[in-house]
């Protein structure tokens, strides 16, 4: 039994695609304060062109080809099936890893507008979310799209609650300059991407929506504006408002600007009401999260890369093996620093995207009379423009913690490993249509 098609519209492309990013804006950020607050801002304003000009190519493969597999499916077709494993397998990783996260996140929110958190609730949360995806990606996505609308209006209210109180003197302190240099860009950059980081991802849904050439592109571009309009407030009114000292190290920014002394602890309703509204929005991001890393698997399975039993769905239409998996993987990296789990998830997704951006080059260049429904402004020049951004992305988290270094090649050396171990199935290979590795 196949995935359900014709049930998802473009406003659901764009509530995946901010409930995909949206934890961002409620947590993790924040750290790239350290390098100084105009630093941040530069890096935002970089990673934010980056990620709209990358939706805009994935967007055209989307409507041209739409596969659950999303952004693996592309570079298989266009540089052969090991390099789209490799992507596909990459991809999984960081979607299913950054779960962990997001979970680390809300026990964090929970822990102070509750008053109880820790591992026990994030086992729960892993256990309920899994649930309810089981029981079909329509059920999963009402409850997602409304999740991320809350979350929404809950920022809307944390800006109209910190204006007041912003005064540019809040931007700065002793441990932490202004800045506006070169360096301290560089090292904001990993942060900055936080803010829209896997909005791409809603090409998973392609097989699943009503019509691919229009539904994917309006969601992914109206998931970008609105992300990047609340994520220029979030930055101005919560270092502004709150202060920079305050939020800069905190696992819940917002909800620590609005108690902050600096804006006259006199907030204490709108905070607990807004921490809510992060823990609405860091559980649509995991909502998010586990639907496209399910689909990934999924996808890699049916293709043959994997062992056939993990494409497995249920009457619902579910993908009954691959979403415990990625519960199972989020539940054990819940227990890992949020901030390097941060950096690997960064790494793992622009190393992807490099290899997408070629395979969208590629596919222009080999097959200029593809029919293609929707087609990115600027073309290949768009996408080797997102490719020097996306080093540049690469660079600082290399620079940021070597350990990852490491250990990625050895992730990739794994993969590899269990791939050649399960086989690639003849029949369940490429699909239809003609890999251009064979052009």
């Amino acid at each position: 039994m196949g995935l359900k098609r014709s049930t998802l519209g473009w406003p659901h492309i764009a509530g995946l695609g901010i409930s995909l990013v949206v934890a961002g804006q409620f947590s993790g950020w924040n750290y790239g304060l350290a390098a100084g607050w105009g630093n941040m801002v530069a890096a935002t304003g970089l990673m934010a062109l980056f990620c709209f000009g990358l939706a805009l190519c994935v967007a055209e493969l989307a409507a041209a080809r739409p596969h659950a597999g999303g952004l693996y499916t592309y570079c298989q077709e266009a540089f052969g099936d090991v390099t789209g494993y490799v992507v596909g397998i990459v991809i999984f990783a960081a979607l299913a890893i950054s779960t962990g996260a997001a979970a680390t996140f809300i026990a964090a929110y929970s822990q102070n507008v509750l008053g109880f958190g820790g591992f026990p609730l994030k086992v729960l949360l892993f256990l309920s979310i899994a649930g309810l995806h089981l029981r079909g990606a329509g059920e999963a996505m009402r409850w997602m799209v409304g999740a991320g609308l809350l979350s929404l209006l809950c920022i809307l209210i944390f800006l109209a609650a910190m204006a007041p109180h912003f005064s540019p003197l809040h931007l700065t302190s002793p441990h932490y300059p202004i800045g506006l240099t070169p360096g301290g860009v560089f090292s904001c950059v990993p942060f900055g991407i936080w803010l829209f980081i896997s909005v791409e991802q809603t090409a998973a849904a392609s097989e699943e929506v009503e019509d691919p050439a229009r539904t994917i592109p309006r969601g992914m571009i109206a998931a970008i504006g609105v992300l990047l309009s609340t994520a220029m407030g979030i930055l101005l009114l919560a270092a502004g408002g709150g202060g920079i000292g305050q939020i800069a190290h905190a696992d819940d920014p917002l909800y620590a600007a609005l108690v902050s002394p600096l804006a006259g602890n006199g907030h204490s309703h709108v905070a607990m009401l807004v921490g809510l509204g992060g823990i609405m929005g860091l559980l649509a991001t995991m909502f998010s999260l586990i639907y496209s890393a399910s689909r990934q698997l999924y996808a890699l399975a049916r293709d043959g890369h994997l062992p056939a039993f993990v494409a497995r769905t249920n009457d619902r239409g579910a993908p009954r093996i691959t979403v415990p998996i990625v519960a199972a993987i989020g539940i054990c990296t819940s227990m890992a620093a949020p901030e390097r789990i941060m950096l690997c998830v960064v790494l793992a997704l622009t190393a992807s995207y490099i290899v997408l951006l070629a395979a969208f080059i590629r596919q222009r260049t080999c097959e200029p009379h593809r029919h293609r429904p929707f087609r990115a402004w600027g073309g290949r020049v768009t996408a080797l423009l997102c490719i020097a951004l996306a080093m540049l992305v690469l660079s600082a988290c290399f620079q940021a913690d070597t350990l990852i270094v490491k250990a990625f090649p050895l992730f990739i050396i794994l993969a590899l490993l269990v791939r050649a171990l399960t086989g690639l199935r003849p029949d369940a290979a490429t699909g239809p249509e003609e890999s251009l590795a064979d052009v």
